[in-house]
């Protein structure tokens, strides 16, 4: 990416929570994550906060080509001679992404950045080895694609604009059965000629509008490229960048003046040093509801809520633990109670998984024991889970559980009876899933 140095390997990471925009069910965009050191170290929470975001793609930026081969994950190798060496775990790790409940579809390597030599390496070993099975090039990414399970390898070539290389490193992974997409800001040229000589393996147009690329016209490069764009923004930061608000308008106007379906944020590990800024989630949010889409997946749309307990403070209302945010939340002035959701329309649905994300502040307010109950009529109850000594380790947790159902309901109803010690009681958000 043009303008942004490498970052440290993150640690610490806070789950974040679900959407903050109301959103139309019946239009799918496509919202993209670019991240860096805290999609290798965070391990479990990390994938889980991706999950429950809204965004339908993680980008892990970035992949570095050595001179010889090698892959390099930032500063962690990844792949050597044809094996994978990286963390043991993340295979793993990276395969839960898309594991329901979730809003991930897809899972991309970018390759390259701004002031670094990797499209040059690719260029020299396809003009010392060629891009065959037996070359260093189609084992390590053949031996990378297998052992994280991705969907797609990004160009992000801001170091060697050489159209003959770029396009049969392209060929090479198309042949390995991914997909191509392109993260321009300059030169459209390079990106015209690559693009038309790989021809349907490339589906997808990142375009940076930010740093170097700030005065891209989405509807310009959708006209030159012949595909319409993707366009992306960096989140807010100290120094600049956008707010989830700014995002959503910007996405909005690019919509009506480009046709846009998707969009991307710069990047993970700069909005968890800003929290201030907005979460991932806030972040999915703008793309996906300028665009018309909701993707956190959860069947709680459209329906009415119901609690055991009125009086709740203004903006902290029973509905606000349903209306896809992590940044409101539903509070009574009780230690225990219960909060349902009944489908609009006259709908059931089968749920096997729900989530729970405790709120902002003050642990001994978050649900401890508790059972999840499922109705036909909001009279007769059948438990479906039943949790004790539950603790959430951070404000904006999510935590999901999973249960067996066959049964469709038309209310779902979480029965708290115990906290964790305070006097009040208070949820941020509650998703169910099929």
């Amino acid at each position: 990416m043009k303008g942004k140095a490498f970052k440290a390997l993150m640690s610490c990471l806070l789950l974040l929570g679900l959407l903050p925009w109301s959103a139309s069910a019946e239009t799918i965009s496509e919202s993209v994550i670019y991240g860096g050191g805290p999609f290798y170290a965070g391990g479990t929470d990390t994938m889980n906060t991706l999950k429950a975001s809204g965004f339908t793609t993680v980008m892990l930026w970035t992949i570095h080509v050595n001179s010889n081969g090698d892959l390099v994950y930032n500063d962690q190798p990844v792949v050597s001679n044809g094996t994978y060496v990286g963390k043991a775990s993340w295979p793993a790790e990276l395969a839960s992404l898309k594991q329901a409940p979730t809003s991930v579809k897809r899972l991309e390597i970018s390759v390259g950045s701004w002031g670094v030599s990797d499209f040059q390496n690719i260029k020299n070993l396809v003009a010392t080895q060629g891009t065959g099975t037996g070359s260093i090039l189609y084992k390590n990414f053949a031996a990378l694609k297998s052992a994280l399970g991705v969907d797609a390898v990004s160009f992000d070539n801001e170091d060697l604009y050489d159209v003959n290389s770029a396009v049969a490193f392209g060929k090479m992974l198309s042949g390995m059965g991914l997909k191509i997409t392109l993260c321009p800001y300059t030169n459209v040229s390079y990106w015209q000629s690559v693009k038309s000589q790989l021809g349907s393996s490339v589906d997808r147009v990142y375009l940076q509008v930010y740093d170097g690329g700030a005065g891209n016209d989405p509807a310009a490069w959708s006209s030159q490229l012949g595909m319409t764009v993707m366009p992306g923004l960096d989140s807010k930061t100290s120094s600049g960048g956008n707010t989830p608000a700014q995002v959503n308008s910007r996405m909005s106007a690019w919509k009506s003046s480009a046709g846009i379906q998707g969009g991307f944020i710069w990047y993970y590990d700069a909005i968890l040093n800003n929290p201030g800024g907005g979460s991932a989630a806030d972040y999915a949010a703008a793309i996906n509801s300028a665009l018309g889409a909701p993707a956190n997946g959860s069947l709680t749309t459209g329906g009415t809520v119901s609690a055991s307990a009125m009086g709740s403070p203004s903006g902290e209302e029973k509905e606000k633990a349903f209306d896809g945010s992590s940044s409101t939340k539903w509070l009574i002035f009780t230690n225990a109670g219960w909060i349902q959701y009944q489908f609009g329309g006259g709908a059931s649905h089968i749920a096997t998984s729900y989530s729970v994300t405790s709120a902002n502040d003050f642990p001994a307010r978050d649900p401890k024991n508790w059972s999840l109950q499922g109705s036909n009529n909001g009279t007769s109850w059948t438990t479906l889970d039943t949790r004790t000594g539950q603790t959430f380790a951070s404000r904006f947790l999510t935590k999901t559980y999973t249960f067996s159902n066959t049964t469709a309901y038309s209310y779902y109803r979480l029965n708290v009876t115990a906290n964790n010690g305070g006097a009040e009681l208070q949820i941020a958000e509650i998703g169910l899933y099929p």
